[in-house]
């Protein structure tokens, strides 16, 4: 299954060096219980970062725009679907009701992980569809809504230490992943089939009782455009911030 997704953050501006920024608060390198102090410590800040900081080259996170998202390839998958679907100018709400569940830290590894659930992930926007879900043809240009519900999110990543132009050791995102389940998922797509409303309806309950053979296909692009946010929030922090600013050399 393709997927892509691409961002659209806006303007902003960036300033480096930065101090860290006043709403996150370090944690020792040598504290035994490095883990539950950056959970505490990144729970508190999550706020803030969802409001979003042009400082820090964090832009507002709910609402976030997506420039353009593409579903699939035309090719039919595993799970019977055929369809390639664009949707542009995608909106994200619900970002700031995420509810963390855990941060594991290895040092020696290098190895990140954020653990964490949402209640509800709506996506609106402009799409374009093609193609066949199941037996059924598909075709259509008008306004879609997807609702994700209940979901469980796991962020993955590796970092490295970079030399910064002041000399001091940066942290660098690399082979970000996220793993996410959802409850629920309910897709409602306008103007299906040249406006022809008795088949467009048809099509969105068929879509609605076959929705985890449609998470299944739209599900790797919305874990692309998840994971790009939580890699650029983090990449632009460390960008700015030297690691012994949030990881104390203590």
């Amino acid at each position: 299954v393709a997927a892509a997704a691409v961002l659209l953050l806006g303007s902003v501006i960036l300033v480096c060096p930065a101090k860290l920024p006043s709403y996150i608060k370090p944690c020792k390198r040598s504290d035994p219980n490095l883990n539950a102090c950056a959970f505490k410590h990144g729970k508190e800040a999550l706020p803030f970062i969802i409001k979003g900081d042009p400082k820090y080259g964090i832009p507002k996170l709910d609402p976030l725009v997506i420039e353009k998202v593409v579903v699939g390839d035309g090719k039919v998958s595993s799970s019977g679907l055929g369809l390639t679907f664009t949707c542009n100018k995608c909106r994200l709400l619900g970002l700031r009701d995420i509810q963390p569940l855990g941060v594991r830290i290895d040092m020696e590894k290098r190895h990140l992980e954020l653990e964490g659930k949402l209640p509800r992930l709506q996506i609106t926007g402009k799409y374009t569809a093609r193609g066949k879900v199941l037996i059924l043809p598909i075709e259509g240009a008008g306004n879609s809504d997807l609702v994700l519900t209940d979901l469980h999110l796991l962020y993955k990543a590796d970092f490295d230490l970079r030399k910064g132009k002041n000399g001091r050791d940066h942290a660098r995102i690399r082979n970000p992943s996220l793993d996410f389940k959802a409850g629920g998922f309910n897709i409602k797509l306008t103007n299906l089939f040249k406006g022809d409303e008795n088949l467009g309806n048809q099509m969105n309950v068929f879509l609605n009782n076959n929705w985890r053979d449609v998470m299944a296909e739209f599900g790797p692009a919305i874990s692309e455009a998840v994971t790009r946010i939580a890699t650029l929030v983090v990449n632009n922090i460390s960008e700015k911030v030297p690691f012994d600013e949030y990881v104390l050399n203590q």
